[in-house]
């Protein structure tokens, strides 16, 4: 009878253990559209604290780059991981009003850990603006400032 009792207890105990040592976090949901399509690849690291990475849109077969990405001064995961994923995106402060920067969220795609932010700008910040539909930038066009010493 008591061998009976400690086999209950032991296959009770090993149930209720049995779920914490699963050391997998759980997977992380993808974020919503266009986040889904954006993301970071082609990662090579310089040093130890620059990060030069392409962003992307697009599904796994069909992708174009936005353009190039670099970021300074960040713990990012290790140098194996050379893709990222953008999880959100948040209009940063502009110098010139008619060009865009953001600052977006990222995470790792293998590892699901947070690897910090990247602040895009220029070229890929106005491409990026186009995805999210900014219909600043679709009006846009370039025009010489005529009060500019700087001639063609």
């Amino acid at each position: 009878m008591q061998d009976l009792r400690a086999l209950c207890l032991v296959s009770t105990l090993t149930a209720s253990l049995a779920g914490c040592a699963s050391v997998n976090p759980p997977p992380r949901p993808l974020p919503p559209a266009p986040y889904t399509y954006l993301s970071l690849a082609d990662c090579r690291h310089y040093g130890s604290t620059i990060v030069d990475c392409q962003l992307e849109y697009g599904t796994e077969f069909a992708r174009h780059r936005l353009g190039s990405v670099q970021q300074t001064g960040l713990g990012y995961p290790p140098a194996d991981e050379h893709r990222y994923q953008v999880a959100s995106c948040a209009s940063a402060p502009r110098i010139q009003k008619e060009l865009p920067n953001y600052i977006c969220q990222i995470y790792g795609s293998r590892s699901r850990a947070d690897a910090g932010s990247v602040l895009v700008k220029g070229g890929t910040a106005v491409r990026l603006a186009k995805i999210f539909g900014d219909q600043e930038q679709f009006r846009y066009r370039w025009t010489a400032d005529r009060w500019s010493r700087v001639r063609d």
